[in-house]
């Protein structure tokens, strides 16, 4: 072939090239932030005119919390926005002025740099009745072109699929092309399902949505985990478990923290992602929904009625996964076979 030729041919595909990555663009659904915090009001949270509703936030995330705050007072008065102190990790307790303020709100919707889904306080709240949304580290992408512009009866229609194919079965192994080879069993523990419509009271959730999650039973998640990524330590962390615990890990974060806190070894969680709108963007609470991925997490596993009480919880991310569940194949290398 000719250099002129050769060159026209290397200038044709980059154009085919350029022209696709225009069109996947503009297929991209973008909503604006306003309008994704009145479908957060009227469809995930579907607020009525007499509830009590309070929103938590701090100053990292005010402008999400304000869009939210803003978009709730336009169909119920009653609505409050408490701005709190910048939590500084996930699974901290809030004060007890915000827990209980929690507990006699019939709706929450926490906007927080750092989670309070794995804390006491959002566990007494729902028990009280309180139905909660927890949007912890939120980006605005989520907002504008992520999760929250999923149709949420879609999601649902995913979660519960997933949910009724893990139901009642008990070994799951889990493996991946990045070297994840690890097997646990599950039965013990709370089988949640996370679909993005908290109507019921005292029911609870993440923003955006869209997760079938459980606690592997404590003491039997053995082999290597390997996550691309976990946000604030790094990507390709290796873990070698065994007992439930994490037993080695190449990350020198990780090792400290577990100097410091032994507990936060736990193996805490197994999560599905099943929401076809939510991205990998870096930002685990998108992160972990993607439909295709799976995540498991440390530390805190008491929302699902296990007994590591520690104020940790984070979730690590593992892309296109082989998930297999008492022999049977449900996933495979990130493709859904149910």
């Amino acid at each position: 072939m000719s250099v002129n030729k050769n060159m026209n041919v290397k200038k044709n595909i980059k154009n085919k090239s350029i022209k696709k990555s225009k069109a996947v663009r503009k297929n991209v659904k973008k909503i604006s932030l306003q309008s994704a915090a009145e479908a957060i009001v009227m469809q995930n949270m579907s607020i009525q005119f007499l509830e009590k509703v309070l929103i938590i936030t701090d100053i990292k995330m005010m402008k999400f919390g304000k869009a939210i705050y803003d978009a709730a007072r336009k169909v119920n008065i009653d609505t409050n926005l408490l701005v709190i102190p910048t939590p500084t990790a996930d699974g901290i307790e809030p004060s007890d002025v915000v827990a209980s303020a929690m507990k006699v709100s019939d709706v929450v919707i926490a906007v927080t740099s750092k989670s309070i889904s794995h804390t006491k306080a959002r566990r007494d709240a729902c028990k009280a009745g309180t139905r909660i949304a927890s949007m912890p580290g939120v980006s605005e992408l989520s907002f504008t072109q992520g999760g929250l512009t999923a149709d949420y009866s879609n999601v649902s229609e995913l979660t519960n699929r997933m949910y009724e194919a893990m139901k009642g079965l008990r070994k799951v192994k889990v493996e991946s092309k990045n070297g994840t080879s690890v097997s646990f069993e599950i039965g013990d523990m709370l089988l949640d399902r996370d679909a993005g419509l908290i109507h019921a009271r005292g029911q609870f959730g993440n923003l955006p949505a869209g997760e079938v999650d459980t606690a592997p039973n404590e003491g039997t998640a053995k082999g290597v985990i390997v996550f691309d990524e976990l946000i604030g330590y790094g990507k390709h962390i290796r873990l070698e478990v065994g007992n439930g615990i994490v037993e080695k890990t190449d990350c020198k974060k990780l090792e400290e923290l577990f100097g410091s806190m032994p507990k936060t070894r736990n193996i805490a969680e197994f999560g599905i992602g099943t929401n076809p709108q939510a991205k990998i963007i870096g930002n685990t609470l998108e992160d972990e929904k993607v439909l295709g991925t799976v995540h498991i997490a440390l530390g805190n596993n008491m929302t699902y009625g296990g007994h590591c009480d520690v104020q940790f919880h984070k979730d690590g991310i593992i892309e296109e996964p082989t998930v297999e569940v008492d022999g049977r194949m449900i996933i495979r290398s990130g493709k859904w076979l149910i």
